[in-house]
């Protein structure tokens, strides 16, 4: 029970350096606490943090390639370099870019699919 108690503190700590650190390092915090987590739940909520971080992580990465910073001879990164290196279209890397706070994958790309939700063993209908 205390090496629980352990964990859960260092989570926390965790968790508190990932919300003030930048955007690559915090992909590398919260991803730390995954690791350390025991808890399905707890789990569950950092992966989701871990997915928002990244996608923002991916957008100052785009930043810093749009102004050269740390490419051969400071030249500023295309468009088409942006979407190679993400793996998106040129297009919506622009949009999602310009349209909000992070870089992500389409849904159908992440093996999203439509789907009927059927209420749980026990749940309510």
């Amino acid at each position: 029970m205390e090496n629980v108690d352990m964990m859960g503190a260092e989570i926390s700590d965790l968790m508190q350096r990932a919300h003030e650190a930048p955007p690559a390092e915090r992909v590398q915090l919260l991803a730390q606490a995954v690791g350390l987590a025991v808890n399905p739940l707890q789990r569950l909520q950092l992966l989701m943090l871990v997915a928002d971080a990244a996608g923002r992580a991916a957008h100052d990465a785009a930043d810093h390639a749009l102004r050269g910073e740390g490419l051969p001879e400071e030249k500023a990164a295309t468009w088409s370099q942006i979407a190679a290196a993400a793996a998106i279209s040129k297009d919506t890397a622009f949009r999602q870019f310009h349209g909000g706070q992070a870089l992500s994958w389409a849904p159908a790309a992440r093996g999203v699919r439509q789907a009927v939700r059927r209420p749980a063993a026990g749940e309510a209908r």
